[in-house]
């Protein structure tokens, strides 16, 4: 799900110019500050509407419309190409996060893909399709790694 913000136009732009002298995408620079602003606690570190839950032998993964399950020994794969998604832009990164994927679909169902500014979880249960910025995906990595320490 998108949410569209409504800025003046003079801010819109400041965004854009901001963007361009730190060579990033507006929402590059609109996640820097949102991070920056869980790392000062204004908000809380885990995703709005994202659960995830441990079981003895699962981690679950529930957002709006998506679910699905990782067995606890592969979590670390699945954290692995969330938090590598976008280097598969690299060539070295192409072929890791092609394994990744590969891997953590094999042995969970679960399916990683990358589409333009981000990647996609697939759910094995619902078959439904979950967008992600690569952000985001990082983000959701670190909320896993919080629910399995």
């Amino acid at each position: 799900m998108s949410y569209i913000l409504k800025l003046p136009a003079e801010r819109g732009e400041q965004l854009r110019q901001i963007a361009a002298a730190k060579n990033k995408t507006v929402p590059e620079i609109i996640g820097d500050y949102i991070r920056a602003e869980i790392d000062a606690q204004t908000i809380p570190a885990d995703l709005p509407g994202v659960e995830v839950e441990t079981t003895p032998s699962e981690l679950k993964i529930i957002m709006p419309g998506f679910e699905g399950a990782v067995p606890l020994s592969q979590v670390r794969i699945l954290t692995s190409a969330l938090r590598r998604a976008d280097d598969e832009a690299a060539p070295e990164g192409k072929e890791h996060i092609r394994n990744l994927r590969a891997g953590i679909a094999a042995l969970s169902g679960v399916s990683v893909k990358r589409m333009g500014g981000g990647l996609k979880l697939v759910s094995p249960i619902t078959g439904r399709k979950y967008p992600m910025a690569f952000g985001v995906a990082a983000d959701l990595a670190d909320q896993i790694d919080r629910a399995t320490e």
